[in-house]
């Protein structure tokens, strides 16, 4: 039950897009206020947008996948041998496909080829999760399984293809683009910190991913999951929306496109995409894994983090990430955990006992909002109605977390910390980081300065920026000073303890709950497969932990995973089907 309320105060609308849990398909603005669970207020869509799927935009920009440096593979690669592998490497984790690796099922060379053939058939120009195929992975993957045959098995990530978030740096005659006309030539000279981490564990470098183009800061009416060098991309599960910005991230791993990904997050980039295409995805901590040589959005709230099918994987890719950077300072916040082995923590039993909150709104909460937004008799009842049935929902999707063995605390709406307001300062924020950003990159940065890149795309907008770029030209007027952003960071990054008091007071290991809160405050929170709407959506939860508290995330959010065993294979011959006579019509 949705109850639209005419808002009597100052709202200000974030423009990272956060959708309601109600319709999560929705662009962030052009929205109606509402009451939503968990006491919270949040979106919903406006009539006269459209729907997903979308079709592509009528622009030349688009970047064409380069197979060429597969094709030798690929033609080795018969359809007998592609349902054999399609048998063998479907849904099964990381730790699976070391085993079928070491037992000789198939070879790293032989997983790189099964997944450059599957998006291949399934990718280019249908989900366009994928913006860049690295022409070195097999010869990468050669090397590995030569290593193994000799004894050699570096880590769990041995052999392992993964693909990054396209604003992820990866050297090696890559490119990194964050999605933008003006980035498409960068071909960085060393890779980010984290993916020379990957590689060290074994890791294959498969390529780049598509995502919301600048970590979706490019104008109000793009759509999540656009960008203009990698088109739109599509859920997997259907017509439905992916919502961003790692969104191509959070699609490649559902859709099998490889073992597993790498997404960055400001608030709510990781897990909104992972949670409406059915993956398992986590925000890590801010410090536990190292941001280096990656395009900035807000460089303070920005982390990196793991997307994968099952907690197992993102457990597994965790474990090959954190570490202490000299490039990156705030990972030396994290040096107590820096090189933990979380796969450690998938053991269901553990979460036995664990306290898990759950977000009310109490009588007296309820009776402050009606106050706040001076609503009539009726409109009153109504609004409190909705808020127990919101009660209702909350503890209804604890349930699995009650049968497992863990305590349920109720944690009143009104002692939620409020989500600090983006709006406010994101516009300066980009600019500085960015800026700075490219003035680092010294010649080699292929623009001097966000100014050069409106300039550039104002010379051709219909096919550099045909949905408008209208935050980067916010960004560029921002009025603050040095000294205001600098206040208004210290601000909101307050909020942490105001979370870390939460925590402390309830006696919590983890929250469950739709809040963004954690982004500001550098928490985690892992995103976990829950099921399917009446329409096929998929449908997760989302756990918030406490400051380095990934553990307890994953030992939560793995015994949830088991005792649900809710996530599903897409069918996407049908997805694409449906979703290729819906944009054709």
């Amino acid at each position: 039950m949705l109850l639209e309320i005419s808002a009597r105060k100052p709202f200000h609308c974030e423009p990272c897009r956060q959708p309601s849990e109600e319709n999560s398909n929705t662009p962030h603005h052009g929205v109606v206020l509402i009451a939503a669970g968990a006491g919270i207020f949040s979106l919903v869509k406006a009539e006269g947008l459209p729907p997903y799927p979308l079709a592509e935009p009528d622009y030349s920009s688009k970047r064409q996948l380069d197979f060429s440096a597969f094709e030798a593979a690929l033609s080795g690669l018969d359809p007998n041998r592609i349902a054999v592998m399609d048998t063998l490497v479907a849904e099964v984790t990381l730790l699976e496909l070391q085993v079928l690796m070491n037992n000789g099922q198939f070879s790293a060379e032989e997983l790189v080829t099964y997944y450059v053939q599957r998006i291949r058939a399934y990718d280019m120009d249908k989900l366009n999760s994928v913006l860049e195929l690295n022409p070195e992975a097999l010869a990468f993957a050669r090397d590995l399984d030569v290593e193994r045959a000799a004894g050699t098995v570096r880590s769990p990530m041995h052999g392992i293809p993964v693909l990054f978030k396209d604003n992820i740096a990866t050297g090696e005659g890559m490119h990194t683009t964050a999605g933008a006309w003006a980035m498409r030539d960068w071909q960085p000279s060393r890779d980010a910190f984290l993916v020379s981490q990957l590689r060290e564990a074994g890791a294959i470098v498969l390529g780049k991913t598509n995502l919301s183009e600048w970590a979706n800061y490019m104008d109000v009416d793009m759509p999540n999951g656009f960008s203009v060098l990698g088109g739109q991309t599509r859920n997997p599960y259907g017509p439905y929306g992916t919502l961003g910005s790692s969104s191509g991230s959070a699609v490649a791993a559902a859709a099998n496109f490889a073992a597993v990904t790498v997404g960055t997050e400001t608030q709510g980039s990781i897990i909104l995409p992972a949670k409406i295409n059915g993956v398992v995805g986590l925000k890590t901590s801010r410090g536990l894994v190292s941001r280096d040589h990656i395009l900035p959005l807000v460089d303070w709230m920005d982390v990196p983090g793991p997307i994968g099918r099952t907690v197992s994987d993102v457990a597994v890719m965790l474990s090959a990430m954190t570490d202490e950077d000299e490039k990156d300072l705030v990972t030396f916040d994290a040096v107590e955990v820096a090189g933990t082995d979380y796969t450690q923590f998938l053991v269901a039993e553990n979460a036995v006992g664990k306290k898990l909150g759950i977000v009310v709104q109490d009588n007296a909460f309820i009776d402050q909002m009606i106050a706040d937004f001076e609503l009539g008799e009726d409109s009153a009842s109504q609004f409190r109605q909705a808020m127990i049935q919101s009660n209702d929902k909350v503890r209804m999707q604890a349930t699995p977390f009650v049968d497992i063995g863990i305590e349920l605390v109720e944690v009143s709406a009104a002692a939620m910390p409020s989500t600090p307001d983006l709006s406010a300062f994101i516009d300066y924020g980009f600019r500085s980081a960015l800026d700075a950003f490219l003035t680092d990159l010294s010649d080699e940065a292929p623009v001097r300065s966000l100014a050069e890149i409106v300039d550039i795309n104002s010379a051709d907008s219909d096919n550099r920026a045909p949905y408008g770029q209208g935050y980067l030209e916010s960004a560029m007027k921002s009025p603050l000073t040095p000294d205001e952003y600098a206040a208004q960071v210290a601000e909101s990054m307050s909020v942490a303890d105001d979370l870390g008091s939460l925590f402390e007071a309830y006696a919590l290991d983890v929250l469950l709950s739709d809040s963004q809160i954690y982004a500001a405050t550098g928490f985690p929170a892992l995103t976990v497969p829950a099921g399917y709407g009446e329409d096929g959506q998929p449908e997760g939860i989302i756990l918030i932990g406490d400051f380095l508290g990934e553990d307890n995330l994953i030992i939560i959010g793995y015994a949830y995973e088991q005792a649900t065993q809710a996530r599903q294979m897409p069918d996407l011959d049908k997805t694409i089907s449906e979703i290729d006579s819906m944009v054709n019509r």
